[in-house]
């Protein structure tokens, strides 16, 4: 797992970093850092650091204004992190 070679915390936010989610802060925030931690779960531990980082930074800009943040359950974060480590894979080879 890649808790081991990148700190976490960095990327995390709390209810106060969210911005308005109509009463959901705590949701949307839960939610953002399920998707962070999943990633680090999933990423294999041989990925360029260079490459996870700038997955890790894709993930607030793509969710920031989605509404279907609140709504996340774990078969969407999981769909989430093979489609943006797809992406980077992809992108990485051209």
């Amino acid at each position: 797992m890649m808790y081991e070679h990148l700190d976490i915390s960095e990327f995390l936010f709390d209810i106060t970093q969210v911005g308005e989610w109509e009463g959901e802060e705590e949701i949307a925030a839960d939610n953002i850092n399920r998707v962070y931690h999943r990633l680090f779960e999933t990423v294999n531990d041989d990925t360029d650091l260079g490459l996870f980082r700038e997955m890790l930074e894709a993930i607030w800009p793509y969710w920031q204004h989605q509404p279907g943040l609140v709504d996340l359950d774990d078969e969407l974060i999981e769909h989430f992190i093979a489609f943006l480590i797809e992406e980077f894979s992809n992108d990485s080879e051209e």
